[in-house]
């Protein structure tokens, strides 16, 4: 099982811009209506797939549009929503040996819609909301230190963007600037302190999922709209291709490399305020989706992590928008 980092991907069968990746292209923007998509769940008891949701220790608060990513043993839960209220300096911790949450460092400001990845032994925490609109500030925090650091901030402020690890290096890809969706994909290198520029998304988006396996940066869903488009980043050759479009178009997803595959979990349909159970899952040995075992219950604006085999879902909203936050993490193994 590979082990998960902010985003994985694996190159398939096109490594160039505007190449395909699998049976069949997508257009470059696609669209579905907040429906459920034909292809039916695998069964927990297939013999080809044993997986099961599980219903872990509740969060300490209840959270959505969280950013999340996996330190060592733990999994952290950085920012969101709390109460029904924008913007939290939330910082809760899971530790997986012993099933038992606690609180972390709390974040320097109040965010939400952050960009969270693990790198080089710490976790970094990148733009977002704040109650003084989008910011481009980006933070760290080693194990064992009392305060949070600030590092070389985002070229121009972002949110609702995803943040990834590549060749040691942070990859921040897409969001909203302005209230404008961006193509941007910056790429921060922790051994200069530089921020950098490569190859854009051929699609602008927010609220997307992604995930990284074998150099490569798998993104998919995401707004405006319910996207359905799938594109694929080649690190080695700094360039994208396109591969067939996800079954359920949706955003406010959380995306994952999990059991050799890309996942696209849960999300929501922004114009019906409809929450999904649905968990996509793309092979990159076949270049085909199909899915993995539904959530026990809808839930939006979440993020992931991997410890162990293990893929960790904590909070996120149980309805569309952000009246309302949940304390259920899910677990699936």
């Amino acid at each position: 099982m590979p082990r998960v980092v902010p985003v994985f991907a694996v190159c398939l069968l096109a490594a160039c811009s505007g190449g395909t990746l699998g049976p069949a292209a997508s257009p470059t923007t696609s669209h579905s209506a907040p429906t459920r998509s034909a292809t039916p769940p695998v069964s927990a008891s297939s013999p080809a797939l044993p997986l099961a949701w599980h219903v872990g220790p509740p969060l300490p608060v209840a959270v959505s549009e969280v950013g999340v990513a996996a330190l060592g043993d733990q999994v952290h839960v950085l920012g969101g929503y709390v109460g029904g209220r924008a913007h939290s300096r939330t910082h809760l911790v899971f530790d997986t040996k012993t099933a038992r949450w606690s609180q972390g460092v709390p974040l320097p400001e109040r965010l939400d819609h952050i960009g969270v990845a693990a790198l080089d032994g710490k976790l970094w925490a990148v733009g977002g909301y704040s109650s003084n609109g989008v910011v481009n500030h980006v933070w760290s925090w080693t194990p064992g230190a009392t305060s949070w650091n600030a590092e070389p901030p985002l070229p121009a402020a972002r949110t609702a963007g995803v943040l990834v690890v590549v060749g040691g290096k942070l990859h921040y890809l897409g969001g909203k600037s302005g209230g404008v969706d961006v193509h941007d994909h910056l790429v921060f290198d922790p051994a200069t302190g530089r921020w950098a520029t490569a190859a854009p998304m051929p699609t602008a988006r927010d609220h997307m999922a992604a995930a990284v396996l074998d150099n490569r940066i798998y993104v998919g869903t995401g707004r405006p709209g319910d996207l359905r488009t799938f594109e694929v980043y080649d690190a080695t050759t700094d360039r994208w291709s396109t591969g067939p479009p996800v079954p359920l178009g949706r955003s406010s997803v959380a995306g994952a490399a999990f059991a050799g595959h890309f996942l696209v979990i849960g999300g929501e349909h922004p114009q019906e305020q409809g929450v999904d159970r649905e968990v996509d899952a793309f092979d990159p040995r076949t270049g085909r989706w199909t899915r993995f075992p539904d959530l026990p219950h809808g839930v939006q604006g979440i993020g992931a992590a991997v410890v162990g085999g293990v893929l960790y879902v904590p909070g996120g909203g149980p309805v569309g928008g952000a009246s309302r936050q949940s304390d259920v993490l899910l677990e699936l193994s």
